[in-house]
């Protein structure tokens, strides 16, 4: 039995659901929800801006270790499941030998998880034996502890500046809404007028009038409606093309790193929540503005027909927002849920799509449709309890309403048997109250919606609050770029928790030179060329290109100067003369057909029965593997590097297309550094630097 006792006197009301971005993020998104509890106002991306997390996950030390700098004392166990109910909550477990959880509650039959990959879940004793290893971390406040307050969020208002430059198209828009929400005003006064004073009196003459006057507010009602719903189409498009233009741009500008951590699944699902978002901004803004008019209006109106029936109404909208309160914690966590099964069901289909080829040879379809079905059934059951709670929410709502509109039905005829009310009045009331409840019920609904918009607004702040790459123009010039290359003291790790891919390497490349880079795999040879090509920024050390910083050169003078083929590279769907000169305006033909030639592709391409104009299908699906690199070279060499950079870049090709492309390169004058394990092009290399020892041969 745990031993442990909890005198916190002051606790926070709530245990935050914190899903994780990265692939290895499990442990620092129990962090932010264990800090969240305990007053720390923190998210994801100021967490992983103090200690960044690594790609190859956390250790149950480093959570820990993570947690007493941010003021907590921790203490790790083990136990059985019999003592789990005695853990100081919430606590973080250690959860299918490779994931951490955090345990919010303990009951006789089940326990609360918060999964940072799946949301809120609930396990029985018999399943949570299944996932739950016995590895046990408590958490409490320490003396040093000292709320840390992070605002810098993503919200709606960050959208709503970019549609600065139509706020008179807003205006006019909101004007037009609001000339409808009044002429809906309108019609409940001409039913009273109609009932009282023309059927009371026979007079026929005024019902022509008011029939005609009816006519024509439908006539000008629906010429408004029109005009409003051609500008709502117009300030949506424009809209939807502004934000996504915007999020686009910074998503291509962000540091490969963050690409590498993600499921791609997962980053397109962010994506597509700005469509909700501008929907937010766009209509649903305007019409919760005039519906919280409309319900000021609609009630200065009753109240001068009676105070009394405007009261029973009241009470029972208080009583439906309360409903409504109730079940929004519930709904937002089955909403989140859903929104993360729904990637995880993406990102599983499109990695099963790139994978065809190796699931059918090992005959795993089988094992990828469960794999997807069990995410998508997941997110199924997360929609049906989500339409459940609103189902129960609309029911209970209805009830309320027939109840409140027996209430005022009755309380109305009592009022004209006492010759207090009109027929009328009451005919026009009940319009009102009407009228009122649509508004009111759509305003709850909104307000609500808007705080349920945090649920997309934290998922697409993963990409819109990552800081860009440094892309700085810098002193370099192309035309007087000799191509030397110099590493000082280069170290790279992706975790400071983590030892050193390589250490301190000191190397200086002259221009001209064919450098090899050989050693056993997995010692850093692609990570050290990513960071020679400025993908990726070394810890410690600096680079130099012709004797100048590569911050003082520029990075993108640099890029604008090297070309690549890495082993990841693929070609996109198009032509082959589009992939070859990388879809650029202007084409040179003829450097294409030479840039072809020298990559020893040419020849292979005029058998094509459309030559370069074959199309090459989505990431050179038609081609084969050796034919798909060696038109990567052609589009590496088509740039006019000054430094090309090659990781294994023919490594498909037969020994005698090698030796001749070999025999191209070394007739370039070109600096080259090449990663690669045949000896055919070691031999063609100036020198060879064996990275494991950092010896030259």
């Amino acid at each position: 039995m745990i031993n442990s006792l909890n005198f916190s006197l002051k606790k926070a009301s709530h245990l935050p659901v914190i899903l994780q971005n990265e692939i290895a993020e499990c442990g620092h998104a129990c962090v932010t929800m264990i800090c969240n509890y305990w007053g720390h106002q923190i998210d994801l991306s100021a967490l992983n801006s103090l200690r960044n997390t690594s790609i190859k996950g956390i250790t149950l030390f480093d959570i820990s270790h993570l947690l007493q700098e941010l003021g907590f004392r921790t203490r790790a166990l083990r136990v059985n499941l019999d003592d789990l109910k005695f853990t100081r909550l919430p606590a973080i477990l250690h959860w299918n030998m490779n994931h951490f959880v955090v345990l919010k509650k303990v009951t006789k039959n089940y326990v609360i998880i918060h999964d940072p990959a799946t949301g809120v879940k609930r396990y029985n004793q018999a399943e949570l034996s299944q996932h739950f290893t016995g590895i046990v971390l408590e958490v409490e406040k320490s003396d040093s502890f000292k709320k840390i307050i992070n605002n810098n969020k993503l919200t709606l208002y960050h959208f709503m500046k970019m549609a600065r430059g139509i706020n008179k198209f807003i205006i006019f828009l909101i004007l037009l809404s609001l000339s409808i929400e009044m002429i809906s005003l309108l019609n409940p006064l001409l039913i009273q007028y109609v009932t009282d004073d023309i059927i009371g009196t026979s007079n026929m003459s005024n019902l022509y009038m008011i029939t005609f006057a009816f006519l024509i507010l439908i006539l000008l009602q629906s010429v408004i409606e029109y005009s409003r719903s051609y500008m709502i189409v117009y300030l949506t498009s424009h809209l939807t093309e502004k934000f996504s233009a915007s999020v686009v741009t910074h998503l291509l500008r962000l540091p490969l790193d963050f690409f590498s951590r993600r499921h791609k699944g997962d980053i397109q699902s962010k994506f597509q929540t700005i469509d909700h978002i501008q929907k937010k901004i766009s209509t649903d803004f305007i019409n919760t503005m005039l519906d919280g008019f409309m319900v000021i209006m609609n009630l200065a109106v009753m109240i001068i027909y009676s105070l009394k029936l405007t009261l029973i109404i009241c009470c029972n909208l208080l009583l439906f927002l309360g409903i409504r309160y109730l079940s929004y914690r519930s709904l937002k966590n089955q909403t989140e849920t859903s929104v993360t099964q729904h990637a995880r069901a993406a990102s599983v289909f499109l990695e099963t799509l790139q994978s065809i080829v190796p699931i059918k040879t090992f005959a795993k379809e089988n094992g990828r449709f469960k794999l997807w079905h069990n995410s998508y059934i997941q997110a199924l059951n997360a929609d049906i309890r989500i339409s459940r709670l609103n189902n129960n929410y609309d029911v209970i709502n209805q009830l309320v309403f027939h109840i409140d509109h027996i209430a005022i039905i009755f309380t109305g005829a009592l009022l004209i048997l006492t010759s207090k009310f009109s027929t009328g009045m009451l005919v026009a009331f009940l319009s009102y109250r009407l009228l009122l409840i649509n508004k009111a019920s759509s305003f709850i609904h909104y307000a609500f919606d808007y705080k349920l918009i945090s649920i997309q607004l934290n998922r697409l702040s993963d990409i819109v609050l990552q800081e860009p790459e440094l892309v700085t123009q810098g002193r370099g010039q192309h035309a007087f770029m000799k191509g030397n290359l110099q590493l000082s003291n280069l170290s790279f790790r992706y975790d400071k928790s983590e030892p050193f891919i390589f250490n301190k390497i000191n190397l200086t490349i002259k221009a001209g030179e064919k450098i090899a880079i050989t050693g056993p795999s997995g010692c850093g040879k692609s990570t050290l060329l990513k960071v020679m090509m400025g993908l990726l920024s070394p810890q410690e050390g600096e680079i130099y290109i012709d004797g100048m910083l590569l911050s003082q050169f520029g990075l993108k003078n640099y890029r604008e100067l090297t070309a690549s083929v890495m082993q990841e590279d693929c070609l996109l769907a198009g032509s082959i003369l589009e992939n070859i000169s990388f879809f650029a305006e202007e084409i040179n033909l003829d450097y294409v057909y030479q840039v072809a030639q020298l990559a020893c592709i040419h020849d292979t391409i005029m058998g094509f029965p459309m030559g370069y104009e074959t199309q090459v299908g989505e990431m050179g699906s038609v081609l084969s593997g050796g034919q798909k690199q060696r038109i990567l070279l052609a589009r590496a060499l088509y740039k006019k590097p000054k430094l090309l950079f090659l990781d294994e870049a023919t490594s498909h090709l037969d020994i005698v297309n090698e030796i001749n492309i070999n025999q191209s390169l070394k007739s370039l004058a070109i600096t080259q550094i090449i990663i690669a394990h045949r000896q055919e092009t070691i031999q063609m290399a100036d020198r060879v630097i064996q990275l494991d020892n950092l010896a030259e041969r």
